[in-house]
């Protein structure tokens, strides 16, 4: 079972890949649909007329978008008057959705591995850095062998 959402995260990861390269582009300062609006030549009356909203409607319409309050059904409407599409996607920051689950695994078995040899020490029974380094690395390895239901639960 857990094949499928290994499939399903390295797809994932596949198709934000080739979104990745648009990540730095900026928003306009005046937002998307007046910059396209207006590099088009379209008027606010025009672009109201195509998706049923009056002039001042339109101009509504591009000051959420520059405050971000626009909704993404009201984005659509807008892009279809202009002829466009919208493109939405999530896109990790730094790095890949796999890369981000390796990292909670290791740090999620460095924490429990940790708690683990506190009490060790306690007893007297401390391991060596060795044991501790491989024994993080194999819960690292069952965490993303296993995907547990906790698996993004702080400890």
């Amino acid at each position: 079972m857990n094949w499928h959402k290994e499939l399903n995260l390295q797809q994932i990861d596949e198709t934000l890949g080739k979104v990745r390269p648009i990540m730095d582009l900026n928003k306009p300062v005046n937002g998307w649909i007046n910059a396209i609006r207006t590099a088009l030549g379209m008027s606010a009356r025009v672009l109201g007329a195509r998706v049923g909203l009056t002039q001042s409607g339109i101009a509504l319409m591009e000051k959420n978008e520059v405050t971000g309050s626009i909704s993404l059904r009201t984005l659509e409407k807008a892009a279809e008057g202009l002829g466009c599409r919208v493109v939405y996607a999530l896109v990790p920051e730094n790095q890949s959705l796999s890369a981000m689950r390796e990292k909670q695994a290791m740090d999620k078995a460095k924490t429990i591995n940790r708690y683990a040899e506190r009490h060790m020490e306690l007893e007297d029974q401390a391991t060596d850095t060795q044991f501790q380094s491989e024994s993080t690395k194999k819960l690292a390895e069952e965490y993303l062998r296993t995907w547990p239901r906790d698996f993004w639960d702080n400890l």
